[in-house]
């Protein structure tokens, strides 16, 4: 091998080494139940669905669910520990508060929140298809009302 393939080879190489992680390949668009309501029993966020490409929060009265997908680079997925009061993006450094806000550039947009619905035996789901308004976010099925 001469030396110039070589460098090229070892580019190629490097570029696919440190190539955009992307989506999660577990993420689906659609549906996906998450559980019993009366299983949400601690605030904040729960960061078990992040392979699903969602956080699920639970506030004072309510549960809803955000992206976990970065505003500012879409292909980059966000990572958020449970019982922490922010969501950060592992690329840039980009973070939000639990309601999906930025509170740290370069993001300018805040998360999106997907739709969430409890059925009538207390199972909830939540449709990643479908996206909530901004506007919207205190109407269903933005989030599911508690107790």
């Amino acid at each position: 091998m001469k030396r110039r393939e070589f460098l090229v080879a070892g580019a190629g190489c490097a570029c696919l080494l440190f190539a955009p992680a992307g989506r999660a390949e577990t993420a689906k668009t659609g549906p996906v139940k998450i559980g019993a309501l009366k299983s949400f029993t601690k605030e904040g966020l729960d960061n078990k669905f992040v392979t699903h490409g969602f956080f699920v929060v639970r506030g004072k009265d309510r549960i809803y669910a955000l992206s976990a997908f970065c505003t500012h680079r879409t292909d980059v997925q966000l990572s958020g520990k449970t019982g922490v009061e922010k969501i950060i993006c592992p690329r840039h450094n980009a973070q939000f508060a639990l309601d999906g806000s930025v509170t740290r550039p370069p993001a300018k947009r805040g998360l999106d929140r997907l739709a969430i619905t409890v059925d009538d035996k207390g199972e909830v789901t939540v449709d990643t298809s479908k996206k909530i308004e901004a506007g919207k976010h205190d109407e269903a099925p933005a989030f599911v009302k508690i107790g």
